[in-house]
């Protein structure tokens, strides 16, 4: 008999639940941990002068909220525990632990590092992100493969949208650190400028690609 784990159609719910369960728990970790690790300075007016840190703590808090958000959409929706989403779904929520780390190692460049300290910890932060948004999306595209027709027409139109958006994203990331390296100063701020632009382009090719697929297949309209 062949594994359960290989029998996508008989899923197990509660293995599933547990799953989604412990993914929750990585993520309060996480947060946690982005929380514990601000450092209480010697004069608060230090804060007020430097708001480097709130900055980055708003961004890191938001982050890890929307991917809070897009882990449990997946499982309610989307998730198969084949082998391979097994292992994707690890790797997604090391990297979310990770996240956390690098956004100090960021910081920490910035204030006190060398150019070479700032490049090497933007790779590391920026390269953390585009590994987590990939597992997510193949973790999508994993679920959308072995559904087939079983997937909501709805469901699988927002998968596409999200896989067209992270392949779009992603190398857009790679870019802006390759191009950013030259000017250390200001690499943060480029490469988010990348990834805002990649994220734009893929929503809208996302959308593209979704509409091409419900007028190609007629089946696939919204049940809404």
């Amino acid at each position: 008999m062949r594994d359960p784990i290989e029998r996508p159609a008989l899923r197990d719910e509660y293995f599933v639940r547990r799953l989604e369960a412990f993914g929750d728990v990585v993520i309060g970790f996480s947060l946690a941990f982005l929380g514990s690790s601000l450092i209480v300075p010697n004069h608060a007016a230090m804060l007020l002068s430097d708001p480097t840190w709130l900055a980055a703590y708003v961004w890191t808090f938001a982050l890890v909220c929307s991917m809070w958000g897009g882990h449990y959409w997946t499982f309610r929706y989307v998730f198969v525990p084949t082998r391979l989403s097994l292992v994707l779904n690890y790797a997604k929520l090391g990297f979310v632990v990770l996240l956390i780390f690098t956004v100090q190692v960021l910081l920490r460049a910035f204030q006190s590092g060398s150019a070479r300290d700032v490049v090497a910890a933007n790779e590391l932060y920026w390269g953390c992100l585009c590994a987590y948004w990939v597992a997510a999306a193949a973790i999508l595209a994993i679920g959308m493969r072995v559904r087939g027709k079983q997937l909501a027409p709805d469901v699988a139109r927002r998968c596409l949208r999200r896989i067209w958006r992270v392949g779009t994203t992603a190398p857009a990331i790679v870019a802006g650190i390759a191009i950013a390296r030259a000017n250390p100063s200001t690499m943060a701020s480029t490469i988010a400028l990348f990834m805002t632009a990649g994220v734009a382009a893929g929503t809208f090719a996302g959308r593209l690609a979704a509409r091409t697929q419900t007028v190609n297949d007629p089946s696939q309209v919204s049940a809404r």
